[in-house]
């Protein structure tokens, strides 16, 4: 034991005679309540005080001036504070520790705890989402990041939503205050803060729906450059994309088993409106399927702890840049499948249906297109697709 830490059964006798050090406090831990101790000041002040290790952490709580606070005082007091954190070791270090002040956490608190406690718990890829609300929070919310949460004002959103938006674009400061606003309430819907959202109804720039899809030509040279492509797992996610409108996470996290090759289809069980749907494999698609190894569990395995991949897109980007494209994205796969059936006059259902919408609404960005105006629907989209060059198969 440290010179400047001992023990001692501690009584008001014992305390009021220990010796002072001008230099250094000196620290007595209690020889009857674990983690109960007293501090001898260099001034002769004495302060009851409770320390333990928790979770690895050194973990200090001031409890009360002595002799104000009596040596039986704080003794309940530490025994009170070691009942919370048994109880909390036993339930696994779930929930809040005993030592959090919940009535005004920092806006920093509150993400790590969405983080740790809704996104490792709810989130489709955590780790993917766990990584793009750490890199939203240190790049655009580090203004507010120290702030405690009653001390963030609208009037500070709004203007940092203001300048986000010149810095870094509109569309840009309207998710990260979206992402604001979701927070926060969560924090208010769990109980880990009560207060008035200051993202609340804070009014966001206008958007404008992306309706970029591949035209004709650019499918030509999609399907041109794509049969000399030496990457096959980003060849092959293209080809699916393209002819299923399924989104990217969902195509690189196909499963065998999800696949029919008797009935030509594909269920997707987890997508991003949470209800599973049957998507119809065309030829071209199943072509793609048949020519991949079905050992193991995902269609394009990884060594990464997902299992299966989880981004090409170095490799689209590269590809892209050859081709000479611009302002094409791989979302835009997708949308192109979409943009196809509204040509050929498909109702918003019948592509919402394809497409796995949840709501028509969703699908009339495709009924906006300058165009003239589920399976068989699908099969004349790509039939259309096919049609430059007289291109029938990738």
């Amino acid at each position: 034991m440290d010179k400047r830490e001992r023990s001692l059964n501690l009584t008001k006798h014992a305390i009021a005679g220990l010796p002072t050090d001008r230099e250094s406090r000196v620290a007595y831990h209690d020889a009857r309540v674990p983690g109960l101790g007293v501090m001898v000041q260099p001034t002769g002040n004495r302060v009851f005080f409770w320390f333990r290790k928790l979770r690895g952490r050194r973990t200090w709580k001031t409890l009360g001036e002595f002799p104000a606070m009596t040596v039986e005082q704080a003794r309940d007091k530490a025994q009170e504070i070691n009942a919370l954190v048994a109880k909390w070791k036993a339930s696994d270090y779930e929930g809040p520790s005993p030592f959090e002040k919940r009535g005004d956490p920092t806006l920093e608190k509150i993400i790590e705890d969405y983080i740790v406690k809704h996104l490792r718990a709810h989130a489709k890829n955590p780790e993917r989402a766990e990584a793009g609300v750490r890199w939203t929070a240190k790049r655009y919310l580090a203004p507010l990041l120290n702030r405690k949460m009653s001390a963030i004002r609208r009037d500070d959103v709004r203007r940092l939503h203001a300048e986000i938006g010149t810095e870094n674009g509109q569309v840009t400061a309207n998710r990260v205050i979206s992402f604001l606003r979701t927070v926060c309430y969560w924090a208010i819907d769990t109980e880990l803060w009560r207060g008035e959202n200051p993202a609340r109804r804070l009014e966001l720039y206008a958007e404008k729906s992306r309706e970029r899809f591949l035209t004709q030509s650019e499918l030509a040279a999609l399907f041109t450059a794509l049969r000399e492509e030496p990457n096959t797992d980003l060849r092959d996610f293209i080809i699916l994309a393209l002819f299923t409108g399924a989104r990217r996470g969902d195509v690189l996290s196909m499963r065998w088993q999800d696949v029919s090759f008797e009935t030509h289809s594909w269920r997707i069980p987890d997508p991003k409106g949470k209800t599973p749907y049957i998507v119809p494999l065309m030829p071209e698609a199943i072509e793609v399927l048949e020519s991949r190894e079905r050992n193991g569990t995902w269609v394009f395995p990884s060594t990464g702890r997902s299992g299966h991949l989880v981004s090409l897109k170095r490799g689209w980007q590269q590809l892209v840049k050859r081709l000479g494209i611009r302002d094409l994205r791989i979302h835009d796969l997708r949308r192109t499948l979409g943009s196809y059936m509204a040509a050929q006059g498909e109702s918003l259902v019948v592509i919402g249906k394809a497409l796995g919408h949840q709501s028509p609404a969703a699908t009339k960005v495709y009924a906006r297109l300058d165009l003239t105006p589920v399976r068989e629907a699908v099969q004349r989209a790509t039939r259309r697709m096919l049609k430059p060059k007289g291109l029938e198969r990738v």
